[in-house]
């Protein structure tokens, strides 16, 4: 694609007083009052330099240029490129459109640049104010307020008011809209379900205005883990005063669109490309050094190949082969950066029915997988080796959980003996016990499962494959007798990955597990109600240790994120670990600008 020309009008207009700035101080006069004037004097046989002292008074030299400085006001490092020159390239997809609250996974390409949450997280993933100053909960935590930035506004420059978030509320839970993420809502705010299902109205859905700046959100019982929720990525406002009269389409085209977030979309070509610009009404704490993000839209198969290309700038995740090349590479290997993710990878089991039911047949299975092997030899180093939900340095993370489901062959054994299956056969039929792992696509966790249980506990298991829709279907029904499964945290609280995906409805079991267990579902109740942080975290380690010790799953590893970005790519701050590492959920990105290093990489253009 031809290099996008600025006119002159246009990079004035994003270098701001920036560049006037620099206009300036660049023609500020000095008095010197001497200068070194060097002449030639030409003879017949020579060439001579001579040099003398000359007053000029008033004379006006240049003065070094200030600081570059974004249209936001933030001011660049030294070492930072020129401001046209602060784009970043990105992979992406085609969004249906741009209401991120009517549906997060229609319209993603709108996330982080272009819509801001109330709250974020730093690098050390601790909650900082967003679009919120400040927030505090109600007695018992019955209830949250949270404060709208002073003189926040949308990029038409309407003001951002809590009438916008009651709205927005009531929006997430419109029926007519259908939100596929309603289910991230419901437990936790008043009314949000009852108005989905009709046996409510819009007006009871519990959020309140309390002056134009403020709002509540009221819980349906006690909520100490709103502010952690609200840290997500799509818990982002819509404008009332654009959607309110077309709910199902304001959002339809970049015209009618306007966004809450450090960044504005300016240009979309459809299936090509994106390029978000300053927001100049953002007055929010995250500034980006970036000015602008070009989306090249694409069907994710070729990334990498683009990032070897310096097409784009950055691959967040890369995988077990992309990992490879890179590690093999003396010139990538340099570039590689890496993190744990809280994303537990587990097997889930139907507990209700089938020889599953039995508890000892489950801690055999859960003890003869050898995860070391799994995690550094199949799975190439991408994944670490956890046996509980919540993962390390996950908030309520236990390490003594880490040995009940450990790999212990002679144990496995001799649970497969407690449960009335020594050596894997089954005494009804006096044939091996058959297990049945119904997956999805490829996946090596089932093919090492299979071997392990095969080799281990002399059981036989059959692999049954579905299509994505078909599979997604069972796993609702809960009609798979085990499968391979994974919840990758949306906020760092145990009520995301305890409470939201193992708390039972006591008939059918928990969201997307036969299981149910009523000391579990108490504990975590209680600590959902519970305000003081201590006694919650304490709380929900005695419900993490029912789930394992139960073994509703047979947890395998965590993800390690490793990923690479080209030299020129500066300023992510490394968190009290050390790591230095890009993160779709915390401030990462606009912590980010690009230095003068750019030009001796880059070939693509805005």
């Amino acid at each position: 694609m031809a290099a996008r020309k600025f006119s002159r009008r246009e990079f004035i207009r994003f270098a701001g007083l920036g560049a006037g700035a620099a206009v300036l101080g660049a023609c500020a006069p000095q008095v010197v009052t001497q200068v070194v004037q060097e002449t030639q004097v030409v003879s017949s046989t020579q060439i001579v330099n001579q040099t003398q002292v000359v007053e000029v008074p008033n004379a006006v030299t240049a003065t070094p240029l200030p600081p570059l400085m974004t249209i936001q006001g933030r001011e660049l490092p030294p070492d930072a490129a020129p401001l046209e020159k602060q784009i970043v390239f990105d992979p992406g997809a085609e969004p249906k459109h741009l209401d991120v609250a009517r549906d997060l996974f229609s319209a993603t390409a709108v996330l982080n640049w272009g819509a801001e949450p109330l709250l974020r997280l730093d690098e050390n993933q601790n909650i900082v104010p967003a679009l919120a100053e400040s927030y505090v909960g109600g007695p018992d935590a019955k209830y949250w307020d949270f404060t709208i930035r002073q003189d926040a506004k949308w990029s038409d420059g309407v003001p951002i008011t809590a009438d916008d978030w009651v709205f927005t509320f009531q929006h997430y839970a419109d029926p007519e809209l259908a939100n596929p993420f309603l289910y991230f809502y419901t437990s936790t705010v008043k009314g949000m379900q009852a108005y989905f299902d009709g046996t409510g109205t819009r007006e009871e859905v519990g959020v309140e205005k309390i002056d134009d700046r403020t709002f509540r959100i009221h819980g349906v019982d006690s909520v100490p883990h709103v502010p952690a929720m609200m840290t997500y990525q799509a818990v982002v406002p819509a404008p009332k005063h654009k959607a309110e009269a077309d709910k199902l389409h304001w959002a339809d085209t970049m015209e009618g669109a306007v966004f809450s977030g450090p960044m504005k979309l300016t240009t979309w070509e459809h299936n090509k490309t994106m390029i978000w610009e300053q927001n100049e009404y953002y007055n929010g704490p995250f500034k980006p050094g970036i000015g602008f993000v070009k989306q090249i839209i694409g069907d994710g198969t070729n990334w990498f190949a683009a990032w070897q290309n310096h097409e784009i700038d950055m691959i967040p995740i890369l995988d077990p082969a992309q990992l490879a090349i890179v590690r093999a590479d003396p010139a990538l290997n340099p570039l590689l950066h890496w993190w744990l993710d809280p994303k537990p990878e587990y097997f889930t089991l139907d507990t209700l029915k089938g020889p599953t039911a039995n508890h000892d047949l489950r801690l055999a299975l859960a003890r003869s997988i050898d995860r070391a092997t799994l995690c550094n030899d199949v799975l190439k180093g991408t994944e670490t080796p956890n046996l509980t939900m919540l993962t390390p340095g996950f908030p309520g993370y236990s390490a003594d959980l880490q040995s009940f489901q450990a790999y212990d062959v002679a144990a496995a054994q001799q649970s497969m003996i407690d449960a009335g299956y020594p050596g894997g056969v089954d005494p009804a039929t006096g044939q091996p016990l058959q297990l049945t792992i119904t997956f999805r696509g490829v996946d090596p966790y089932v093919e090492f499962a299979k071997e392990q249980w095969e080799t281990n506990l002399g059981i036989k298991v059959e692999l049954v494959q579905q299509e994505n829709q078909v599979w997604r279907q069972m796993r609702g029904e809960k009609t798979m007798q085990i499968f391979h499964n994974f919840y990758e945290y949306d906020f760092m609280d145990p009520v995301n990955l305890l409470t939201d995906q193992w708390k039972s409805d006591g008939v059918t079991g928990a969201r997307q597990a036969a299981w149910i267990n009523p000391t579990f579902d108490d504990l975590v109740t209680q600590a959902g109600r519970e305000p003081d942080p201590a006694k919650r975290l304490e709380l929900f380690q005695q419900a993490e240790k029912v789930l394992v010790e139960d073994v509703a799953g047979v947890f395998l590893c965590t993800m390690n994120i490793f990923q690479v970005w080209w030299p020129y790519i500066s300023g992510i701050k490394p968190n009290s670990r050390g790591e230095v590492a890009f993160r779709y959920l915390d401030v990462s990105r606009f912590q980010m600008y690009i230095n003068n290093t750019v030009d001796q990489y880059r070939t693509a253009t805005l």
